[in-house]
């Protein structure tokens, strides 16, 4: 449990979510988010194993003549279980990384906004009636702070600039003369 966390009423919402306030102000609100779940391991049941044995088996037919030589490319079911764990793994561990980081640069630019616009960014984050991850709460924060218009201005004249360019490098019709 993360220090100053408490869990809000489990009928508003099945992914409980926490409302973290800050340690060093306990005048300022706390603010309320859902903590991602863990992965569970993989489960490679017997379904799952047989549906493996079906794709190598399939592998090796596909090119008949060279079966011996795709069965010794191909590898074992405990190494098939162990390389998908290690994908979740790592997905999860990315994941985890993306919405801490951007829960912390949020943090930060709510911080830095003006009171107004901070008591606009918590009204509408307590009426929020969605996912309360790092994600939606960064929606909020970019939308009352302009950060949303600014990035949306910059890639519409991005996206103008390349066209410019991909018109001017288009060779020109000449006038069509008719003899």
């Amino acid at each position: 449990m993360i220090r100053g966390a408490t869990c809000a009423p489990a009928a508003l919402t099945s992914r409980r979510p926490r409302y973290l306030g800050c340690k060093s102000n306990p005048n300022l609100p706390a603010m309320r988010f859902s903590c991602l779940e863990r992965h569970t391991p993989i489960d490679f049941n017997t379904r799952r194993q047989a549906a493996f044995a079906r794709k190598q088996q399939r592998e090796r037919d596909r090119y008949p003549l060279f079966a011996d030589h795709v069965a010794a490319e191909q590898h074992s079911p405990d190494e098939e279980l162990a390389r998908r764990q290690r994908r979740s793994d790592n997905l999860e561990r990315t994941t985890r990384a993306l919405h801490a980081r951007v829960w912390r640069e949020k943090r930060a630019i709510y911080f830095s906004l003006s009171d107004e616009q901070r008591a606009e960014i918590r009204a509408k984050w307590k009426a929020w009636t969605g996912p309360t991850t790092a994600l939606y709460f960064a929606y909020i924060v970019d939308t009352v702070s302009g950060e949303y218009e600014r990035r949306s201005e910059a890639a519409r004249a991005d996206t103008l600039a390349i066209r410019r360019r991909v018109l001017a490098s288009l060779p020109e019709q000449t006038a069509l003369e008719i003899a």
